[in-house]
């Protein structure tokens, strides 16, 4: 097979997919793999299946191959995805690959393994709590019962059958890609997941994404802090991407700026940006509540007089400058290769385009605000 671009794709028989990047020269290589599935497609009786599941994988790799590879290994799950990915020398690529395919389809381990490892979860699950209860709160207000806004933070409850049925319905071809980026040969990555391709070609179906609100939500919480939750369509995303530099970048944007010099100055706004259910999620967060005020003002500000020619300038070159880390950056090449993230912008929005995205999205905010 030949490969002669950027980005080199492969769709197997039964509709499993792998993305790679080769890169020359490059001793190093990052490689993952995509599972679609997460807290969105567990019934009531799976909770915590997919989180689960993402452990026992880990559990399953060998420890002589994990030192091989280098130990750069992980798993994370979260509302729509489970993915396991490394960081490793380009030659022990393939061997990686090879590895984590066999982890994935082995048999599942005795049901006194699953409930032991369903107990060190909740350690984990512990100190993502506080954070589950604010995001899970905004998500209710915004969209009800939808399944995007079940919560993460959960602890496991099903035994040994119910995860082997959770694993049967959705280990599917359709559902799996791989990516991989940096010095590696795509050839290897191939025959590596070939044994992949003896999994069903039937598509689950998959919720439907959730209507976005129209109109502004509040909430309430006994505890110390502010979240704002601003859904927005995917057609928005390189216009939300541009805002998110503009006004909350910690070195350049304007909200941090107010925030340090409001008459009680607050040092710290967290930012993010998810996509999940086929809709984009725009996160703000600061940790004390009482300069809130402060923070929808700027915004509402930003909606009245909307952005100078300098300001639009300035993130541009921002905005450049973080595309050419991010492209030494083999890791975070993967999410974007997936499609489990739109590709940054190439072209900046204008200044009507950002500052009307702004208003839609500040519009169908959901607020959640604490003591």
């Amino acid at each position: 097979m030949h490969y002669g671009g950027a980005e080199l794709p492969l769709r197997l028989a039964n509709g499993v997919e792998l993305h790679t990047r080769p890169i020359a020269a490059r001793a190093t290589a990052a490689v993952a793999l995509w599972w679609h599935a997460g807290r969105l497609h567990e019934s009531p009786d799976e909770v915590g299946a997919a989180h689960l599941l993402e452990h026992l994988v880990c559990e399953a790799l060998p420890a002589a191959a994990l030192a091989r590879w280098g130990g750069a290994v992980n798993g994370q799950s979260g509302r729509e995805w489970t993915v396991w990915h490394a960081l490793l020398p380009a030659a022990a690529a393939p061997d990686f690959l090879r590895t984590l395919v066999w982890a994935l389809r082995a048999p599942l381990p005795p049901d006194a393994h699953v409930q032991r490892e369903s107990r060190v979860l909740a350690a984990e699950i512990g100190a993502a709590t506080a954070r589950d209860h604010w995001e899970h709160g905004a998500l209710r207000a915004c969209f009800g019962a939808h399944p995007l806004a079940r919560p993460l933070a959960v602890l496991p409850d099903l035994d040994l059958a119910g995860l082997t049925a959770f694993r049967a319905r959705l280990l599917t071809g359709p559902r799996l890609r791989v990516t991989a980026a940096g010095g590696l040969d795509p050839d290897a990555l191939a025959a590596a997941i070939r044994p992949l391709e003896e999994l069903p070609a039937s598509r689950a179906a998959e919720p439907d994404a959730p209507a976005l609100p129209t109109q502004p939500c509040y909430q309430r919480r006994s505890a110390a802090g502010a979240l704002w939750l601003l859904p927005f369509a995917l057609t928005e995303a390189a216009a939300v991407a541009e805002l998110a530099l503009l006004l909350a970048d910690p070195l350049v944007g304007e909200l941090p700026r107010q925030l340090r010099n409001a008459a009680e100055p607050l040092y710290g706004l967290h930012c993010e940006l998810e996509f999940c259910a086929g809709i984009g999620l725009w996160w703000l967060r600061i940790d004390a509540g009482r300069v809130a005020a402060v923070l929808e003002a700027g915004i509402e500000q930003r909606i009245a007089t909307g952005f100078t020619a300098a300001e639009l300038a300035r993130v541009r070159a921002l905005r450049h400058a973080r595309q050419i880390l991010e492209g030494e950056d083999l890791l975070g090449q993967l999410e974007v290769l997936a499609g489990a993230r739109p590709a940054p912008p190439t072209r900046s929005a204008s200044a009507a385009t950002l500052a009307r995205v702004l208003a839609t999205c500040w519009q169908r905010r959901c607020r959640v605000l604490g003591d």
